[in-house]
């Protein structure tokens, strides 16, 4: 693919330049593999010198709109104050991958090409300046949002050259700044979009309103798998401005074309009519009976227990290095310690209950809402209703919390049937808060068994680790894995089982995914320290060798020089080895994710009263950090997260049906319950930046526990914990 395929060039309505360009790109090292054709609107120069960034990922409070932008103008040598975030229509044929947001992979993988289009535009500005003045591009330099002529210091807006600009062809040579040069990657900026927020110019998708618009609620199931067994609506229908009632059975069950995103769409009837009110009284007329199966019958505690049941029988390891079966060496193993931890399934809570707005008209179909994948919309809408996927049209906005919620489509699915069904109509389609904590998708339970072998020397001398879970992705998440950790153990052994059949709910991906219950880890390393009477930190750091990366399955190596130093620079900030008094107690924890490093230590203090989380102390190494500000937001909101799960969490299931109805029981970190934490970046020589949106979420917990079993000599190995957990005696 050449430059002139990559970026092209036309001038804006009304005059400008308008640059398009290709995001569809895997980062590989500096190489950049093209995956699909060309992406447009991407930036715009207007003739009054306004920089309009297109922003083609979801922005959901995370600020990776603003991040973007910054590499952007950077490059541009654009004035920051006159950048403005835009967002386009979500056209998946242009577009193709470009919109997919999850897994802190956006700034890694958008990181190159932001850079060569910021440049290239810059570029085509100095040389249409250049012409202007007679004269050739290298006497011309951008700076601030001019291009200056060398020779007698005459200045011209971008503003003034966008037209000109977009009549130039591609650069075929551009040259992108030395880092020693950035003025804007590196400086801490406010999010771009607060004002709007405040303000509330800001669209959601709930804001979306259309002429003719119907609204739409959705009585689902109540038990997870149960089925719509017959229903009366004849008293919904008497309810004035009820238009239509009717079932959902037709599009519901398990999702499974999309094989890395499954999800479940239980059955259901919906209520359209000319409000939500009278939508929502119209639901509450109807008259359901259900099926409930053998899951109206079981609750979370029947599930636990098959889990521990379950995670007795050891099956074929995944991955393993050195002797499989070391653990169980007596020619060696002198002692095995053995724990078993559990993290439950747990709420999104979004801000923003899921909505989704629908008009379909025969085989063509618009939808607007938040999402985090909008490819998902459109290829899953094709294959649900036999459309051609150039018929879908999706209006993306913004959305009020997604943590990976908003990344499957079934929203979507829902709203484009009901306006199909109901006469090709267009159709607001609303969840409302009881809706989200009694039948939505929840993210994964994990159960975890952890044991380790100790030679006759007291040195680690195997690690077995058994994992069970309640989500997938496909295939490629199946490959050899290993514990994601990179202490230094002869032998390693990590076995996996789906207990995907046996949920009480269907799980779902959530901020951290995967990595919450596997952090217990550091749960594990602190019982290990215990036993072998030696300092946490210490024991960590013995394990930890400099320049040594650790293969841990996937493709995914995990470096130890990099643990060690987010390890060291946060127990130096928190002043890891002062003396405590009773009752004080300090814990740490250290992880990997996503191309970063991350270690949080708690110090709490406990009283017979209360359990008081004193500080939280944060080292983070996320390679190049483009907004310093926004990364610190990102890492203290992850550790907020965390402790709402260890102090709140879980989604318990009684006789099938969720026991939390809304925020009075699903409760979230209360602002009197939030520590002081101090977020501290460590000296990288990684050029490139990591992800940060998911790392510090699964951070909070074992390092809360670890503080707690310091303070009080009390082993927990679940969440939430209970005052009566920790009080002593």
């Amino acid at each position: 693919m050449n430059r002139r395929d990559f970026i092209k060039v036309s001038g804006a309505i009304g005059g400008g330049l308008l640059l398009t360009i290709n995001p569809a790109f895997t980062v590989d090292a500096k190489t950049l593999v093209p995956l699909a054709d060309e992406i447009g609107n991407f930036l715009r120069i207007t003739p009054n010198g306004d920089v309009f960034f297109h922003f083609v990922k979801h922005e959901m409070g995370q600020g990776v709109s603003t991040a973007m932008a910054q590499i952007i103008a950077e490059e541009l040598c654009a004035d920051w104050e006159r950048v403005k975030i835009d967002f386009p229509l979500a056209d998946m044929k242009k577009y193709s991958a470009g919109f997919d947001t999850g897994g802190s992979c956006t700034i890694i993988y958008q990181w190159d090409m932001l850079r060569e289009a910021g440049a290239t535009a810059k570029q085509m500005l100095i040389e249409a300046a250049a012409q202007q003045w007679n004269t050739i591009p290298e006497n011309c330099f951008a700076e601030n949002h001019l291009v200056i002529n060398k020779s007698n210091s005459q200045r011209l807006n971008f503003g003034d050259l966008a037209t000109a600009a977009a009549q130039l062809p591609v650069p075929k040579n551009i040259k992108i700044k030395d880092p020693n040069e950035f003025k804007i990657i590196g400086k801490p900026k406010k999010a771009k979009l607060v004002p709007a927020i405040v303000t509330g110019s800001l669209q959601y998708g709930i804001d979306v309103h259309l002429p003719g618009l119907l609204y739409a609620v959705i009585e689902r199931c109540p038990v997870f798998k149960g089925k719509l067994k017959s229903f009366d609506a004849s008293k919904a229908l008497k309810v004035k401005g009820v238009r239509h009632v009717f079932s959902t059975k037709p599009i519901a069950g398990l999702q499974t074309e999309t094989p890395y995103m499954p999800h479940d769409i239980r059955e259901g009837v919906a209520v359209v009519a000319d409000s939500f009110w009278a939508a929502q009284n119209g639901r509450k007329a109807l008259m359901i009976e259900w099926d409930e199966g053998i899951n109206g019958e079981r609750s979370t505690s029947d599930f636990e227990k098959f889990a521990e049941q379950r995670a007795l029988h050891r099956t074929d390891p995944t991955g393993y290095t050195g002797n499989e079966n070391a653990v169980s060496d007596v020619s060696h193993v002198r002692k095995t310690l053995r724990a078993s931890y559990v993290f439950p399934q747990q709420l999104h809570s979004c801000m923003e209950p899921l909505n989704c707005t629908a008009h379909v008209r025969g085989h063509t179909c618009e939808i607007w809402m938040g999402s985090q994948a909008p490819n998902l919309i459109v290829t899953e809408l094709a294959r649900l209703f036999n459309w051609k996927e150039d018929d879908i049209k999706v209006h993306l906005f913004p959305s009020g919390g997604g943590f990976g919620r908003r990344y499957y489509p079934d929203m979507a699915h829902e709203a484009a049937f009901i306006s199909k069904t109901a006469g090709d109509v267009p159709v607001k389609m609303l969840w409302t808060r009881e809706d989200d904590h009694r039948s939505n998708l929840a993210h994964l339970f994990q159960h975890m068994e952890y044991q380790v072998a100790l030679d006759k020397d007291n040195q680690l001398f195997a690690w077995y680790e058994k994992e069970l879970r309640t989500y997938m992705w496909g295939a490629r998440y199946q490959d050899p894995a290993l514990p994601y950790m990179a202490y230094e153990v002869p032998n390693i052994r990590f076995d996996f089982e789906y207990i995907i059949d046996e949920e009480l709910t269907h799980s779902s991906a959530w901020r951290g995914v995967v990595s919450h219950g596997r952090s217990y880890s550091e749960c594990f390393i602190d019982e290990i320290a215990a036993e072998l009477k030696k300092d946490p930190y210490e024991l960590r750091l013995s394990l930890l060798k400099q320049d040594r990366d650790v293969f841990v399955g996937e493709g995914n190596y995990v470096s130890g020089t990099r643990l060690r130093n987010v390890l060291k620079l946060a127990a130096e900030k928190a002043g890891w080895g002062k003396q405590m008094g009773g009752g004080r107690g300090m814990g740490l924890a250290v992880i990997p994710y996503g191309g970063s490093y991350c270690a949080v230590v708690a110090e709490i203090t406990i009283t017979t009263e209360k359990h008081l989380i004193d500080r939280i102390t944060i080292a983070v190494d996320c390679g190049r950090v483009i907004n310093p500000l926004g990364v610190e937001n990102q890492i203290v909101g992850g550790v907020v997260w965390s402790l709402t799960a260890l102090f709140h969490g879980g989604h318990p299931i009684k006789n099938g049906r969720a026991v939390y109805t809304n925020f009075h029981q699903n409760k979230l970190l209360r602002m009197d319950e939030c520590p002081p934490m101090e977020v501290h970046f460590v000296p990288t020589t990684e050029d490139r930046p990591g992800g940060v949106g998911e790392i510090s979420s699964t951070l909070g917990v074992p390092a809360v526990l670890n503080a707690i079993f310091a303070a009080t000599g009390k082993r927990i190995r679940r969440v939430p914990i209970s005052l009566e957990d920790i009080i002593p005696g």
